[in-house]
């Protein structure tokens, strides 16, 4: 009956430790899954954390985008009126051009007639060349593939060397055909003031009579001085003083 007595104290004793190591155990396994669960929470603020840096990262860019999209667009916008502005001062230029088209050929057939008359009264100096340059204008100017601008600038170098006879010192070789005999010559002109010719053999001198439109002959003791200022003008004789007759009348 002691026995019994010590044994049954012995459980009544035991089965509050046993209890106590119970509840332990689950406070442990409580503590163990509070601190997963803490753990886990953790993981998701850090995730969301990183989600939020994601998102105001990404807002920036867009902002930046946007900001950059913006100002392109204002240039957009000044561009398209500059090339209004471009468009309109183009097109008041190609109404001009056509204008100034329209006025050229009038006034480029008017200079053609000009130089073809001033040929023909100035002093018959490479009249075979200049007569030639004449001609091909003329035939120019009737052509469609030639633009117009190609035609003024022509006529413009035409002009330019017909004013260039007017200072230039030259000479040359032709034929000349007096009473109906045709000679060899060699010409001499300096400027519009002395235009000469002189025999081959240095026997006959003629002089270009301007008022008159015709050559005179003069006195053959001029063919020395001539001789020499043709010589000067091949640059094989150094300049000098030299006697020349003038035209007998100097525009």
């Amino acid at each position: 009956m002691s026995l019994l007595k010590i044994i049954i104290s012995a459980v009544l004793i035991l089965s509050p430790l046993t209890s106590f190591a119970t509840e332990i155990e689950v406070l442990q396994k409580s503590s163990l899954r509070d601190q997963q669960q803490s753990k886990n929470a953790q993981v998701k603020i850090n995730q969301l954390d990183e989600q939020k840096l994601a998102i105001i990262e990404e807002v920036n860019r867009l902002q930046a985008e946007a900001e950059s999209l913006e100002a392109y667009s204002r240039y957009l916008g000044r561009l398209l009126v500059d090339q209004e502005t471009e468009k309109v001062s183009l097109k008041t230029q190609i109404n001009s051009v056509t204008e100034t088209r329209q006025g050229l050929v009038p006034l480029m057939t008017a200079m053609l007639e000009s130089l073809e008359t001033f040929i023909h009264l100035d002093s018959p100096v490479l009249v075979t060349e200049r007569q030639e340059r004449l001609m091909q204008l003329q035939k120019m100017m009737q052509k469609a593939d030639v633009s117009d601008a190609e035609k003024f600038r022509r006529l413009l170098t035409a002009y330019h060397i017909e004013a260039e006879y007017g200072s230039k010192m030259g000479q040359y070789q032709d034929n000349l055909t007096l009473d109906g005999v045709d000679r060899t010559v060699n010409y001499f002109y300096l400027g519009r003031v002395v235009f000469v010719a002189v025999s081959l053999d240095s026997n006959s001198v003629w002089l270009w009579d301007r008022e008159n439109n015709k050559w005179l002959s003069i006195d053959a003791s001029y063919s020395r001085d001539i001789n020499k200022a043709i010589a000067i003008a091949k640059k094989t004789d150094i300049p000098a003083l030299l006697k020349l007759p003038l035209l007998s009348k100097v525009n």
